[in-house]
């Protein structure tokens, strides 16, 4: 997976299955990780999750972008209008 996959997907809804309910995560920002020693460069995925529904940190399966990918995410932030959740790949 590189940034450049996910760019074109700001704003679109990925969906995963968490405890038998289906979750919508809106992708909020992909930033870029310029020091990454990754061969084409680290980056990390901003989701924007429903306020009322706290996923713990784990690697869960998002369905969106026409693809499929099992990702970690960690939650980091919680405003009035969501949970932010992280994704890195360093």
């Amino acid at each position: 997976m590189m940034a450049a996959d996910f760019e074109r997907a700001i704003g679109q809804a990925f969906t995963i299955d968490a405890g038998g309910q289906r979750i919508s995560l809106e992708l909020s920002a992909v930033n870029r990780i310029a020091s990454s020693p990754r061969p084409d460069g680290g980056f990390s995925l901003i989701f924007r999750g429903p306020r009322e529904i706290a996923l713990p940190q784990a690697t869960y399966r998002l369905a969106g972008n026409g693809a499929v990918h099992d990702i970690f995410i960690v939650p980091v932030a919680a405003d009035a209008a969501g949970r932010l959740y992280e994704a890195v790949f360093n």
